[in-house]
């Protein structure tokens, strides 16, 4: 879908549709609640197991309610544009539905909205199907009872309701990517490609990050043809300002507008406005220490012999036997997680040594071999080429002697029972890959790291490129170990998230928001430390805790720390949430 988006942009193409206005609701703000009720029948269902018309009457009597209706099928187009009609004919400012699944109505709500002039925070859909299941086995009694608990409460909300127009902003249709290497540039060609400006920041002299040090993939690409032509085509794209040697130094701000301070190469400071922020900082290769490593010329990581092979230092036709240990100081304190890259590295270097070298012997020492999906395939040839796969434990791992240029590795094999040695040439160890710098850029942009230093997610499942900050994003390796094609591709999904933003000539809030009340506020500050997306801060002119209604995701930890009541939820005010309460304990005392 991002390629064809690009095409479309690139063929004079829009991105999207013209935004559409917000639609103009009628100010009800001053009228007393009057709300409609519309019971849907569900066909004969509900008439058969309840008192519909003991219903009728008990929420006729209901504080607010003006008007209560019986309409077949709501769910149907009939039944819809006879619950439009009555409501248009009716002097009813709250719209109360009972009908079946009520999250199936959102857009429906919407859409009645613009039709009808009154504002959807001033509708609501509640269940009243559920309790007339037949296989509840329920009396006619206890059905009607609940059916006429449920809709109670759904009036008590509506009445409740004060409906304010939602904040909007003006959008930045910019971008900041942070991050130089194939995935920041990744991403930020896929940005530049429809149209919108980015700035990219790299504090290295030259743009590749961990790419350069790649000279052959498992699959066979060449890596640094990828590297030349992606990087030409971020410094020729005419979208693409290029900042190289700079760091990050401030950031503030918030979805759609954002404020970043860099220091550029010669010193200087500059103050870059974007809209959306992409935080592509890469990783490195561990250190380690384990195995002798740094005690003898041959001992080396998988990183270093592939460097060495491209060099010519190393000739495979002169190796006679090469160990590779895996998993090294990796899935054990302090470094629990798997790398993921590791195996398919020590499979690349395996097979490229067993091509120039048919006869050499190669021992892969192993606890688990992460070849997943295609790499497979890998894993299968490198043992058909005479690869020999050894399985270890972590508490009995191998042991490594070195001297007289060669290297003595003892491993149980379990197959065996019993330690075999192994003389070797070249002991090559697979360290894992480490975080770089996350935890500085993690401040400045406010955005959080997991426990194992890498950059996380806001979920990983839903929203596995975004931050809980809403409009700053992440993508390859600054998020977890990943392969060039994974870091594509995670680089190009972190754009179409970016994009949903930069699109977009405005940014509004969503329906429920928290807001303070200044009069009962004691500037305590707890909501701004329970905030999980960082949405509140305090005016120190104004000394006013503040909301930033495009972060706020309505989760309403704030209103539950606040000490005496000063910071409550759209739609979830105290008095509100009060005549829920009571219609539900109505026929309980």
């Amino acid at each position: 879908s991002l390629q064809a988006s690009s095409l479309i942009h690139s063929k004079g193409g829009g991105l999207a549709e013209a935004t559409e206005q917000l639609p103009e609701f009628r100010d009800v703000s001053r009228e007393l609640p009057r709300t409609m009720v519309a019971l849907c029948t569900c066909g004969d269902k509900l008439t058969q197991t309840a008192d519909l018309e003991g219903v009728e009457t008990n929420v006729s009597g209901l504080d607010s309610v003006t008007q209560v209706d019986r309409i077949e099928r709501i769910c149907t187009q009939e039944g819809w544009s006879q619950l439009e009609e009555r409501f248009n004919g009716s002097e009813a400012n709250r719209l109360l539905i009972g009908a079946c699944l009520p999250y199936v109505y959102t857009k429906e709500l919407r859409e009645l909205g613009k039709r009808t002039g009154l504002n959807p925070a001033l509708m609501e859909v509640v269940d009243i199907c559920t309790p007339a299941f037949p296989n509840r086995n329920s009396s006619p009694e206890l059905v009607s009872r609940e059916i006429r608990t449920t809709v109670a409460m759904g009036v008590g909300k509506v009445k409740g309701m004060e409906p304010t127009p939602p904040a909007a902003i003006p959008v930045n249709q910019k971008a900041l990517v942070v991050g130089g290497g194939i995935g920041g540039m990744s991403a930020a060609l896929a940005i530049a490609d429809h149209g919108f400006e980015v700035n990219l920041v790299e504090k290295g002299d030259e743009l590749g990050g961990n790419l350069r040090a790649l000279h052959r993939t498992l699959e066979g690409e060449p890596p640094q043809e990828l590297l030349e032509q992606t990087i030409s085509r971020v410094e020729k794209h005419p979208n693409i300002q290029v900042y190289k040697e700079a760091q990050v130094m401030h950031s503030l701000g918030r979805a759609g507008n954002f404020l970043t301070t860099i220091e550029k190469e010669d010193g200087g400071a500059e103050t870059l406005e974007h809209g959306v922020t992409v935080l592509a900082t890469g990783g490195k290769e561990a250190t380690t220490e384990s195995y002798g490593y740094g005690q003898s010329e041959a001992i080396l990581t998988q990183h270093q012999l592939e460097d060495k092979l491209h060099e010519g230092s190393i000739n495979p036709e002169e190796l006679g036997v090469v160990s590779m240990i895996q998993c090294v100081d990796s899935r054990e304190e302090p470094r629990n997680y798997c790398s993921r890259i590791c195996c398919s590295s020590a499979l690349k270097n395996a097979l490229y040594l067993k091509d120039q070298n048919p006869d050499m012997d190669i021992y892969v020492l192993y606890r688990d071999i992460m070849a997943y999906g295609f790499l497979e395939n890998y894993y299968t040839q490198a043992r058909q080429k005479g690869v020999i796969f050894i399985q270890y434990d972590v508490d009995d791992k191998p042991r490594v002697v070195a001297g007289n240029g060669q290297v003595s590795v003892g491993v149980t094999d379990p197959i065996l029972g019993r330690e075999v040695t192994i003389e070797s040439d070249l002991l090559v160890l697979s360290t894992g890959i480490v975080p770089k710098g996350q935890d500085k850029m993690a401040e400045i942009f406010e955005v959080e790291v997991d426990q194992d230093g890498f950059f996380q997610e806001a979920e990983y499942k839903w929203r596995p490129v975004d931050f809980l900050k809403e409009g700053v994003f992440t993508c390859g390796i600054a998020h977890s170990p990943r392969s060039v094609t994974e870091t594509i591709a995670m680089a190009e999904a972190t754009a179409q998230r970016a994009m949903r933003i930069l699109a977009s000539d405005k940014l509004t809030a969503g329906a429920i928001v928290a807001e303070v009340r200044h009069s009962l506020c004691c500037l305590c500050e707890k909501c701004i430390s329970a905030c999980p997306y960082g949405a509140r801060w305090r005016d120190e002119l104004e000394e006013k805790v503040m909301v930033n209604e495009l972060g706020c995701q309505g989760c309403g930890s704030c209103a539950a720390v606040c000490p005496n009541s000063a910071s409550v939820l759209s739609g979830y005010r105290d008095q509100q949430m009060f005549s829920v309460i009571d219609a539900a304990l109505q026929d309980v005392f």
